[in-house]
């Protein structure tokens, strides 16, 4: 499931961005100006279509080859024994960029802003909740409540910026760097030892980040403020994982000799990349990108114990 997720965020991604600088969003039309282009939306419409089908019937192969059963099989797993809920931010961050792309395609297409970001929203959840709905009836997979959740939330975001602009000041991020359990998998993996085999489902190298802008968490009217372009960002992740789909902690974990796996908080310094010098509006859009990501800064571990990163990758 979640590499699907990936392959159609990617496609999606792909799909709205704009052929040509002149094709770019500009904020300062007025909204009512805009005007629905039948061609394009029947370009946006076809080639996500196209998309849906061909990532379906990868998957259907690839993944939806176990056993079925005649009801749903409905999961609440809100404890996190397996990833520490770390699986959760991946679904809230996997609704929200699918919902954003979207929506830019709406946009694209010529219709009003909070118009995308309701069709943007929409659109995602009925495609999120589809693969929750394929899950469910597998005796391997099921439905995720707090997954569904995660992904409803992530995919309002649109909508909650469209209608509440200053609520865009609060961004969220992901970072990432290889754990051991991906980078030794072999090794450990012979060894009868924790490890991950994809990428995709390497939590233990994930964090995800909520970033807010320094200047507004300090004092404006200081002759010691800082820049605009500076921010300060909380972060998750975890230790100690015990592997794909390995419960890493409480009575049914994978490997009860090893501990459990810890939630970690930080603390670390961000930066808003739109504050990038130049102005041309497919640079702009691709700085509004580069946002997606949580780039190296200092960072201090808060929990389960205090650790100072002079670059926090």
């Amino acid at each position: 499931m979640r590499r699907f997720l990936l392959v159609i965020s990617l496609a999606l991604g792909i799909l709205s961005t704009p052929s040509s600088a002149d094709d770019m969003p500009d904020k300062g039309r007025v909204d009512d100006e805009r005007r629905v282009r039948p061609g394009r939306l029947a370009l946006v419409g076809g080639s996500a279509a196209a998309f849906h089908y061909i990532g379906f019937k990868y998957f259907d192969r690839a993944w939806y080859q176990g056993q079925k059963t005649h009801k749903i099989r409905w999961i609440y797993d809100w404890g996190g024994d397996t990833y520490v809920n770390l699986d959760k931010g991946g679904h809230f961050m996997g609704g929200a960029f699918m919902a954003q792309k979207l929506s830019e395609a709406y946009a694209w297409a010529g219709f009003t802003e909070r118009t995308a970001a309701l069709l943007g929203t929409t659109t995602s959840w009925a495609a999120l909740l589809e693969i929750e709905m394929r899950d469910a009836y597998f005796d391997q997979w099921g439905f995720s409540v707090p997954d569904f959740i995660a992904n409803t939330l992530g995919a309002s975001l649109p909508v909650l910026h469209a209608f509440f602009p200053r609520t865009r000041a609060l961004q969220f991020k992901w970072s990432y760097h290889p754990s051991n359990l991906y980078l030794q998998n072999r090794k450990r993996s012979a060894s009868d030892l924790p490890h991950v085999d994809h990428l995709i489902d390497d939590y233990e190298g994930m964090t995800f980040w909520a970033s807010l802008p320094l200047p507004s968490l300090l004092n404006r009217k200081s002759s010691a403020a800082p820049p605009e372009w500076l921010r300060l960002a909380i972060g998750y992740g975890a230790t100690g994982l015990h592997g794909s789909n390995a419960k890493s902690r409480g009575r049914f974990k994978l490997y009860p000799s090893l501990p459990d796996a810890k939630p970690e908080v930080f603390l670390a310094l961000d930066y808003d990349a739109n504050y990038l010098p130049g102005n041309n509006r497919l640079w702009r859009y691709f700085k509004a990108q580069l946002n997606w990501l949580h780039w190296p800064a200092p960072a201090v571990r808060i929990y389960p114990s205090f650790r100072l990163y002079f670059l926090y990758l």
